[in-house]
């Protein structure tokens, strides 16, 4: 189970990850890195990934919504509905991040059902309407 992963990456490497994310004049690099974030990354990399969900690229922010939506469940999703409804806002397609929360509910819809139900009657309109758009992906 990928949330019982607690070692972290070492600094070096997170430095690498970030230049290759970073590369603006390599998309493939870019992309391997992403999925090498995912892979590697673990619960101790939780609070860098958690800043990530705040960068200025919309493919940063996804990057890091994959790793943080397997390492946390669905207790990460508040902050991943407001990194993802960011993209809305900024009109980005948001395709990466929309696979990594489609894939986050299909991988466990019973447990996301409930977190999903909670969510749909928050007052915070973004994550009631994400909430709901999501929660049709759960299994009924």
């Amino acid at each position: 189970d990928r949330r019982l992963r607690i070692p972290m990456l070492s600094e070096q490497e997170w430095a690498d990850l970030m230049r290759d994310l970073r590369n603006p004049d390599d998309a493939d690099l870019a992309l391997a890195a992403s999925e090498r974030l995912q892979q590697t990354s673990g619960l101790g990399d939780v609070s860098r990934l958690r800043q990530l969900l705040k960068d200025e690229s919309v493919f940063i922010r996804a990057a890091a919504a994959w790793p943080l939506s397997e390492l946390l469940g669905p207790s990460g999703l508040p902050e991943l509905f407001e990194a993802y409804q960011r993209g809305i806002d900024e009109g980005q397609d948001n395709d990466g991040f929309t696979a990594a929360l489609v894939e986050m509910v299909e991988a466990d819809p019973e447990g996301m059902h409930l977190a999903l139900e909670t969510l749909s009657r928050s007052s915070n309109p973004s994550y009631k309407e994400n909430a709901l758009w999501l929660r049709a992906f759960c299994a009924e």
